[in-house]
C-alpha cells in the first residue's frame, strides 16, 4: 500500500511540475507580447491604430497576471520577465501579430493537452482572447498599410 502511495504522489508532483513548465512558457510570452504592443502603442502616431494596439496590450498584461497567479498558486515561483530588444514601431506589430498567429495553436493544444480542469479553463479564457487579440492585429496590420510611409 504504500509503495502505491509513493507511486501516486510521485506521479502527482511530475504533473505539477509539467505544469508549471506550460505556465511559465506561456507566462513568459505573454510578458514578452505585452511589452511588445505597449512599445509599439508608446510608438504609433496614429491615435485610431494607437487605440486597438492599447486594447492588446491590456489583454496581454491580464494573461501575463492570470498566468503569474496560478503559477504561484501550483507552488510556483513566476520567471523574470523576458527582456524585449527594442525594435522599430511597425517591426514590433508585425512581430506581436506573428506572435498571436502562432499562440492561437498553442493555446489550443495546451487545454487539450492538459488534465487538470482549472489549468484547462485558464488556458481557454485566454486562447479565447488571443483570438481577439489576432483579429485586432490582423485588421491593425492590413488596414496600416495606407499609414506605413508616415510611421
Amino acid at each position: 500500500m504504500m509503495v502505491w502511495r509513493k507511486w501516486l504522489e510521485s506521479l502527482q508532483e511530475r504533473r505539477r511540475k509539467q505544469l508549471l513548465r506550460l505556465l511559465e512558457a506561456r507566462y513568459l510570452d505573454e510578458a514578452a507580447d505585452a511589452e511588445r504592443v505597449e512599445r509599439a502603442v508608446d510608438d504609433m502616431p496614429y491615435p485610431h491604430l494607437r487605440a486597438v494596439l492599447a486594447r492588446v496590450a491590456e489583454r496581454e498584461r491580464r494573461h501575463a497576471g492570470w498566468l503569474r497567479e496560478k503559477i504561484r498558486s501550483l507552488g510556483g515561483t513566476p520567471p523574470p520577465p523576458p527582456e524585449v530588444p527594442d525594435a522599430p514601431t511597425w517591426r514590433e506589430v508585425i512581430e506581436a501579430f506573428e506572435s498571436e498567429k502562432a499562440d492561437l495553436v498553442r493555446y489550443v493544444e495546451d487545454v487539450y493537452g492538459v488534465g487538470d480542469p482549472e489549468v484547462r479553463g485558464l488556458l481557454e479564457r485566454i486562447r479565447r482572447e488571443e483570438e481577439e487579440n489576432y483579429r485586432d492585429l490582423l485588421e491593425l496590420v492590413t488596414r496600416s498599410e495606407a499609414h506605413a510611409d508616415g510611421a
